[in-house]
């Protein structure tokens, strides 16, 4: 009998991926002919989030990317000027792309709160991000992401402002390393 409930569990589990990835666009590796560095950035985005810049002028890029991780960190940068901590996402897909975005805005809390809380063997495999805007309570606009993992399924964890992000940080800092590491 237990052999018929563990059969029958399998079977949800595989009916519920299948639901939940059914609606989701089909997206192959990359974003085909963009470019190495993409910002994220609700204002400068032309409203629209992700963006390249092609002789300064900002170029709007698909919402949707897929790829392996090739690494996370907060480098410093100079912007105008100024040296400022940044947030960076490295994939991989038919090349290597950095996404690039502050390091305590609500994009770069919401990819490092999942990766905090997903498994190595998941962050091991191809992910897929997919952008929107969202409304604050405030009524202000950011850029937010959805993540899913290989099979379509959503990556996800609640975070707040006030969670502990030296904590959260360095857990998925921790695990994207360990998810490289079972790739070599």
């Amino acid at each position: 009998m237990s052999t018929n409930i563990a059969k029958f569990n399998e079977l949800l589990a595989r009916i519920a991926i299948a639901l939940e990835s059914r609606n989701q666009p089909t997206v192959s590796r990359g974003f085909f002919d963009y470019g190495l560095k993409v910002y994220c950035n609700a204002v400068k985005g032309n409203g629209d989030g992700w963006y390249s810049l092609h002789d300064g002028i900002a170029i709007t890029q698909k919402p949707v990317f897929r790829g392996e991780l090739v690494s996370i960190g907060f480098p410093t940068v100079e912007r105008r000027g100024q040296a400022v901590r940044k947030f960076h996402l490295v994939m991989r897909a038919d090349e290597i792309v950095t996404f690039e975005s502050g390091h305590d805005c609500f994009f770069s809390k919401t990819i490092l709160a999942a990766f905090a809380m997903t498994s190595p063997e998941l962050l091991a495999q191809p992910i897929q991000l997919a952008t929107y805007l969202k409304t604050l309570n405030t009524g202000d606009k950011t850029l937010a992401v959805s993540l899913r993992d290989h099979n379509g399924i959503q990556i996800q964890s609640d975070w707040q402002n006030t969670d502990d992000w030296q904590a959260i940080s360095t857990a998925a800092i921790c695990n994207v390393n360990e998810a490289l590491a079972t790739r070599q």
